[in-house]
């Protein structure tokens, strides 16, 4: 939003400059992130397997723990799946592990229906949340493919859908068409947050009754940060969160109203879509939507692992 208040004169601002203060620290996490080492521990050796339940019928052959750790290995090495089986096969095999290793068939089967924990909870109660969406391409001809050839792009994509919190963990993870809209994939992805928090962040996209009912559903005294349009009204009550917004805008500006409310937050989300992107690409692997629903949850499950390891605290210089 500043960067449209300041359109006009752009070209006399100078670039803003940061400096890293914990230049060490990240400096090591990054190393971590590409370390190989890979090592199996007695609690998923003896999970390896499912414990039998005594129902007719023949039992799996691999436990939830089998198959989430080869969708994982999958998206961080950018594997297919049968190199995934391959690459899982080489550490079993070398370390005498006693287990082995899911076909690339069952894990392409057992992704289907994948039971899915919480990504991640917040440090501390009180958090921010901050929801946004962006698109992911399927399959389709790229641009130097349609210019060359003289074809249409046919092109299929996927909408995924993020909440963030200020530490930069991914809390809940959604992957839908690009039929379903920003509002209505705001309840499901607030059923996989069971942490308290004060403020629920999003951009215009996120305006409109049913997010305030949903946030507020969830967690009665959440304070809804959404800018309404240029145009938006208040109400007749006229004593709604999302009048005081319109008040606001109105009397003070929208820059004042951005600081007022801390939406500058909200580029901490624009910050994990683009490091989504640059880590495990724009394009899913998997061609139908049970499968890419697992494959996001994998990557951003694999994102918050990389977070931990070491994020870049910065200061304007």
């Amino acid at each position: 939003m500043p960067y449209k208040h300041n359109k006009s004169r752009r070209h006399k601002i100078k670039k803003s400059r940061y400096q890293v203060t914990n230049w060490h620290d990240y400096n090591n996490g990054l190393r971590r992130r590409g370390d190989f080492t890979i090592w199996f521990t007695e609690e998923a050796i003896a999970g390896w397997r499912p414990i039998k339940t005594g129902a007719r019928g023949r039992p799996r052959e691999y436990s939830d723990i089998a198959i989430e750790t080869a969708g994982f290995i999958r998206q961080v090495f950018h594997l297919p799946l049968r190199q995934t089986e391959g690459f899982m096969n080489s550490p079993a095999r070398v370390m005498n592990a006693g287990i082995t290793i899911p076909d690339f068939s069952s894990i392409a089967k057992r992704s289907i229906v994948f039971p899915r924990h919480i990504l991640s909870k917040a440090k501390e109660a009180g958090s921010i949340v901050i929801v946004d969406s962006t698109g992911l391409k399927v399959y389709g001809k790229d641009e130097w493919h349609q210019e060359k050839h003289n074809v249409p792009a046919r092109r299929t994509w996927r909408r995924l859908h993020l909440v963030i919190v200020e530490n930069h963990n991914v809390l809940a993870c959604e992957l839908t068409t690009p039929e379903v809209g920003d509002p209505t994939a705001v309840p499901d992805l607030l059923d996989q947050i069971d942490t308290p928090f004060d403020i629920f962040m999003g951009d215009g996209a996120y305006d409109g009754e049913p997010v305030y009912k949903a946030v507020l559903a969830k967690q009665s005294h959440v304070h809804v940060v959404v800018p309404p349009p240029r145009n938006a009204v208040c109400s007749d009550a006229g004593d709604t969160q999302r009048d005081q917004h319109i008040q606001t805008l109105a009397e003070q500006g929208r820059i004042a109203w951005q600081r007022k409310t801390g939406y500058n937050f909200r580029n901490y989300v624009e910050l994990a879509m683009q490091r989504y992107k640059r880590i495990f690409g724009n394009t899913m692997k998997a061609r139908a939507l049970p499968q890419q629903k697992t494959e996001a949850w994998c990557s951003a499950s694999a994102l918050n692992r990389m977070t931990g390891l070491g994020m870049p605290v910065s200061i304007k210089i």
